[in-house]
């Protein structure tokens, strides 16, 4: 691991940029400096994931399109070690390859190319649904949902057959689903959780939910306790207890 490197996260966590494209790389890191954030460039996969399993990352602005080692591959391994919001950066603009990056456990995704306060905006957006606050911290708070508990802390699940991590859009949507009572319409969870509209060629939250769904069912929840409601939205069915929120 680069010692000058270490040496910079030492001062704090910062923002990991990984982007293989020099110009677009300095232009991205530029944007997040001049926004407040402290942000390096890192392109090596054994250094990104020591970065994330020592704490240093307040979040992840990662290129699909790395060669070699890709984008897909490099989220599934920091999914595997930790909930730390992921942006994705991405220049493909079919549906398939957005889904793919979110299924993988990417918070958001941003096509390439992007106006400098477009990715600031987003990027304060995923920092705010994963709960982080000033001086990356998190605020304590936890979600009871049936035997299985929700820690917002680490955005760790979990349940009687074990535990998961969420990503910060799905520990978004168990906190929106656990305080709304009844049902949240697709239009409000598109409010809530990724701050902008519903546009129904937006196959996201739909993404998210089976996620979601995978996962609670991983930690011993029937994957049921969520409904979808038929032209509606969705509705949490099983005793809800929030602490902290």
């Amino acid at each position: 691991m680069s010692s000058t490197i270490t040496s910079q996260f030492s001062s704090g966590q910062a923002i990991l940029v990984v982007e293989d494209d020099e110009i677009v790389r300095d232009q991205v890191l530029e944007t997040l400096v001049q926004a407040g954030f402290k942000a390096f460039g890192v392109l090596d996969r054994q250094e990104i994931l020591a970065y994330v399993e020592q704490g240093h990352c307040l979040a992840i602005v990662l290129d699909i399109g790395l060669p070699g080692d890709d984008g897909m591959s490099i989220a599934g391994a920091i999914r595997k070690i930790s909930s730390v919001p992921i942006l994705m950066l991405t220049g493909r603009v079919g549906v398939a390859s957005r889904v793919a990056g979110l299924e993988v456990g990417a918070d958001d995704y941003l096509l390439k190319p992007h106006a400098p306060e477009e990715l600031v905006a987003r990027l304060r957006a995923v920092l705010r649904r994963s709960g982080i606050v000033a001086g990356g911290a998190s605020a304590s708070r936890s979600i009871r949902i049936g035997t299985a508990q929700l820690d917002a802390l680490s955005g760790t699940l979990h349940g009687e057959q074990g535990s998961v991590r969420l990503t910060s859009h799905e520990a978004r949507l168990i906190e929106l689903l656990a305080r709304t009572p009844g049902i949240v319409s697709r239009a409000s969870a598109y409010r809530e959780v990724f701050a902008r509209e519903w546009n129904p060629t937006d196959r996201s939250l739909d993404v998210h939910m089976a996620n979601l769904r995978r996962k609670l069912g991983a930690v011993g929840l029937s994957p049921d306790v969520i409904l979808t409601v038929r032209g509606q939205g969705y509705e949490l069915r099983a005793p809800v207890r929030l602490d902290g929120l």
